[in-house]
Parts: C-alpha cells; structure tokens; sequence
C-alpha cells in the first residue's frame, strides 16, 4: 500500500556518502534532464522509456508538443534510498517525489537504484515515478480545477503501463498495488469520494481508498463506451463552478446507480488495456558524464533544488564550499555554491561564485540570476529608491531573458523585483510573467503572483481561474488552503480582503505558496 507523506529537509550535510557507482552521468532529451549514477546504457534505455511515456500521454489526451518548453525541461534525479530519505524526512517505502516550480521543477526518484520487488502488490519506483510526471503532465497541459479523486486517479491510471519491446506502450492496467484500498472492508461512496469530507483528508487509510476508487472510476469512465465523454462534461462543469456532486449529478445521472456499476466493475476483474503505437521518430537522447566538479557537489546540487530554509542553508553550506574548492574554473559548479551561498545569505560570496561561473561560461544564464538576486536583496536591504540602482539589478534578467527568451524564471523574477522595490509592475513585466505562467503552470508560485496583479486591476474571475487549480491539488501542496480562503473571499465579493490577504503577491497567511526558494510545497507520492 502506498503510504503518502509530507516532507521537509534534513539540516546539516548528512547522508551527503558516495554513491553507489562511480561515475554520474546527464542524458539529455527533448523533455527531461536526467541526472543517475549508473552505466550509460541503463540511462539512456530510462531516458528513452521516459520519452515513450510522454508521448504516449500526448498521443492518448491529444496534446501537442510545444518546443518552447524545452527551456523548461523537468529535472529527474535517479538517486539511493538513503538520499530519498534525507530529502523527504520519510521512511524506506517513499520510492520518490515531486517537486513543481518555475525553472527547477524536479522528481527524485529510485527508479534506476532500487526498483522494487517483483510483487505486482507491491509499489514500484517506475510506478511512483510516472505517478509524479503524470501529475506533472497535468498540470502542464491542463491547468484547471480538478478534484482529487480525478487528479490522483487520473495518476494512477496512467502510470500503470508496459512497455512493450516493439515500442509500444500498454496503458489502463490494473491497479494491485491499490487493492487494500479496493478490497478494504470499509470502502467509500460515490459521494464521499466525490466530495471528501475532512475527516476522510486526515486518515490516511481513507486517503488510499481515494487513490484506488479513483483510479477506478477514471479507468470505468476512460473505458466504458456507454459513459463516453461524461468525464469531460463533468470537468467542465466543475470549471463552471459547480461543486463536484452538482457537477457529477448532470454529468453522469444517478449516482448511486454509478456506484452499482463501480462495484460490478471491480468484482469482474477484468480491465479493458489500450495499447498506444510507439512514436513516429525515435528519441534522441544524449548521454554525457559529469564533470567531477558536478559529481563531487551532485548531493549538494540535490538537497539546494529540494529547497531549505535559512538555518539548513546555513548548515548545508561548509559542505557546498568544501566540494566547490577544488573546481573553481566549472561553470556548473561555481553556479551551485552561488546558490548555496545565497540560499545561506552570502551575498558577496554568492555574487563572486556567480562571477566565476560567468567567467568560465559567459552564457551561463543561473549566474545572470544569480547576479540578479543579489543585486535586488541588496537594493532592497539599502532600501533604494534610486531608478538607476533598480534598473542595474534588473539588467541582469534581461541579460537571462535574452539568453533563453522561452526560460520561465527570468519573466518571474523580473516581475518579482518590483514588487521588492515596493512599485507598481509595468505592463511589460506582466506580460512576462503571464508568458512564464504559460511556460511554467505547474508552478503555484507564479498563479500566486499573476492573480495578485489581476485583483489589482480588478479582474477578479481572471485571479479566481488561476488560484483554482492549487486550491484543489494533490497532495496538500502549500498554498491550498491559502487559494481556497482567497476563493472563497472572491465568491463573497470580499475583493478588498482578498488583496489584504494576496499582499505582493504571497499569501499573508502561514500556508505559502510554492515557487519561492525557500518555501516550496511538500511533496506526497
């Protein structure tokens, strides 16, 4: 039985061993960057089975590629048990986990060191894996609200594939590792599932009946010809604003009729499977080793992008200084410290790695950030008011921008020194930042921001459309709680009090949004 569990990071540079083989490796491919220390061959046949998800996902939900997200690639790091566990502060049973923000969006997962048994009732890493970027898939091609029976079963629906040797992959497999939650003697109702009450969102029992009837009632409406197309009108509907059982009522009639059929459904055993045609060209991945620079601050790199506050920071850093001292001409590895020298509050020391970086590599973008944040948090902490200071500060994300126009990041922290600056956003910097929120909408931190902006202006349904999609997500992503009260405010007409509690952009309360270095949402899987 998947357990699910929240996250925060360890202090301190423990469990920063050295891996298991002895060289790290980068495949590089139109979707993913990969990052494992294992043979070549094994990570390219990973990348290569990564890539045929994908498309299988795109051929199966019609969604097109878009090469202008190549900028922002997801981040996949192949990692051990021991570093699973000291990045989730969870148990021996998490096989990874998902990160979503703006230029940095990651999954940690066991898939390539520790896969799992041979138990088809027992959780896979590949199955924990495609879980996490099926969530991720969604919420890069389909930013609504959706509920979470629909989120988490549309997640396990698709990440229980095969595949097969001709390339093709086997979609709409059975669930076993759910069966507890299928099977258990205490079961959930159409309505419950539906709409859970609070009780059921604090038993984590009762959460992985969600996860099993969920995946069951996705994979009864994917399949059943008789029921064609009332999951679409049941997701627009809900879109509308009507709650999930008025939605659900007009979209699949009698609801305890569809309970009926669930339950006839599952005691037939038997689940239709679609099989998905490989894709027409076959993907390009490529395999390179990493510096030693890298390898050497491969852990450090791993625990900066899984986020810390400022006392971990503090603790992380003598290690990231420690394993960048011999690598002062790498580009990647003088970007890293940057980052953890800045995360830690070294301004000067972030800046002069920074400045390293982009003397080795004078494209190196992250340096140009990185020059850009510190800039900024030195404005701010003189409290400038000078135009010619804010606008050397932010010359560095025009430098970023202009190196990768289709890079997400850049947009939003452009538009985020503004709001420093305590100043109104021109229209340009909007612009930008609802071009990174096209690029980048899994990540809640940029809706946050673009749907304070939209209060402002007084386009309240625009700012309710975009914090409706955290409001409801898997997983308790930091920031639900916050999207729910602000939608709620908005539903009442309590606009003011909306924008009081949207202050800059950030929730006023303690539930933060994701995005933000150093409070990113705590993952589940």
């Amino acid at each position: 039985m998947r357990k699910p569990f929240m996250g925060i990071l360890l202090g301190a540079a423990a469990a920063l061993g050295a891996p298991a083989h002895a060289a790290w490796y980068e495949a590089s491919t139109d979707h993913f960057i990969i990052d494992a220390n294992s043979s070549p061959a094994r990570i390219r046949d990973f990348a290569v089975k990564l890539e045929r998800f994908d498309a299988e996902m795109r051929t199966l939900y019609g969604v097109q590629d878009d090469p202008s997200r190549r900028s922002n690639r997801i981040h996949i790091y192949a990692t051990d048990v021991g570093t699973i566990q000291s990045l989730c502060n969870c148990g021996s049973s998490v096989r990874g986990f998902y990160t979503p923000r703006a230029g940095g969006s990651a999954i940690f997962t066991l898939s390539l060191s520790n896969p799992g048994s041979n138990d088809s009732y027992d959780l896979t890493a590949q199955d924990a894996l495609l879980h996490e970027y099926s969530h991720h898939f969604m919420f890069a091609n389909f930013t609504a609200a959706y509920p979470m029976w629909y989120m988490e079963g549309f997640a396990e629906f698709n990440a229980n594939v095969k595949f097969e040797d001709d390339g093709s992959v086997l979609v709409g497999r059975p669930a076993d590792y759910r069966a507890y939650g299928l099977f258990s003697h205490t079961t959930l109702s159409i309505r419950e599932l539906l709409d859970p009450p609070p009780r059921i969102l604090h038993d984590p029992a009762m959460l992985d009946m969600i996860y099993a009837r969920g995946w069951l009632l996705v994979h009864y409406l994917m399949m059943n010809k008789d029921r064609r197309g009332q999951l679409d009108t049941y997701l627009a509907e809900m879109n509308k604003g009507k709650s999930s059982i008025d939605a659900a009522t007009l979209a699949f009639g009698d609801l305890h009729k569809l309970d009926g059929e669930l339950s006839a459904y599952l005691a037939e055993n038997r689940f239709a499977e679609m099989r998905v045609p490989p894709p027409a060209t076959t993907p390009t991945v490529d395999v390179q080793p990493l510096s030693p620079g890298a390898a050497a601050m491969i852990f450090v790199h791993m625990r900066s992008t899984r986020g810390v506050d400022e006392k971990q920071a503090k603790a992380l850093l003598p290690e990231a200084e420690k394993r960048a001292a011999p690598y002062p001409g790498d580009p990647r590895v003088q970007v890293e410290l940057a980052e953890a020298e800045f995360d830690a509050g070294n301004d000067d020391a972030a800046e002069a790695a920074a400045d390293r970086a982009l003397a080795a590599d004078p494209h190196q973008q992250r340096a140009m950030l990185y020059k850009g944040r510190v800039a900024v948090r030195r404005a701010v902490k003189a409290h400038a008011t000078d135009a010619q200071t804010w606008s050397a500060a932010r010359s560095w994300y025009v430098k970023a921008n202009r190196a990768d126009t289709e890079a997400a990041l850049p947009l939003i922290l452009y538009y985020e020194s503004y709001l420093a600056q305590d100043v109104r956003a021109p229209d340009l910097a909007v612009q930008g930042l609802q071009k990174a929120e096209a690029l980048a909408p899994e990540d809640s931190g940029v809706h946050f921001l673009l749907a304070g902006r939209m209060l402002d202006d007084g386009k309240t349904q625009a700012a309710r459309a975009l914090l409706a999609p955290i409001a409801y997500s898997p997983h308790g992503m930091r920031g639900a709680g916050a999207a729910r009260t602000l939608i709620d405010l908005i539903d009442s007409g309590k606009i003011a009090d909306a924008r009081t509690k949207l202050a800059n952009g950030r929730p006023t309360n303690d539930d933060k949004a994701a995005g933000n270095k150093s409070g990113k949402d705590q993952p589940k899987s």
